[in-house]
């Protein structure tokens, strides 16, 4: 079992990935992710109650996890953490370049972000593999 692309499901056991998510996941090229900074096109913005201010956008270049620090490259507002939810495949707290997602960004309104802004994050060689 490969645990790199291991999904832990809310029972805490190890699920292996169907044949289609492993197929899409060697798709993204993780390795150029990492060398690059995080950033995303907003497509759409709304709220969700529980979650807070929640941005649709293709994901441009780079990768991000839950948790990071984020701006919002209109106002350089600081966001104090991401929430992905991506399509197409099983959640493991992360995004890559090509994927569309929507961020829970928790620090900044609806108000503030405006359709074309870049979410940013500079992580270029933060992470090892």
């Amino acid at each position: 079992m490969d645990e790199s692309i291991t999904y832990v499901t809310g029972k805490s056991e190890f699920v292996e990935p169907k044949e289609k998510e492993l197929e899409y996941m060697s798709k993204i090229n993780v390795q150029k992710c990492l060398k690059e900074d995080f950033t995303l096109t907003v497509d759409d913005t709304f709220v969700i109650i529980g979650v807070g201010t929640v941005v649709n956008g293709m994901i441009n270049t780079g990768m991000c996890r839950v948790g990071e620090i984020a701006t919002v490259a209109r106002y350089e507002t600081t966001i104090t953490a991401i929430d992905i939810h991506t399509k197409d495949r099983k959640p493991n707290n992360a995004a890559y370049a090509t994927e569309h997602v929507g961020l829970g960004l928790r620090g900044i309104s609806k108000d503030q972000i405006k359709k074309g802004d870049i979410v940013k994050i500079k992580n270029r060689n933060k992470f090892q593999m």
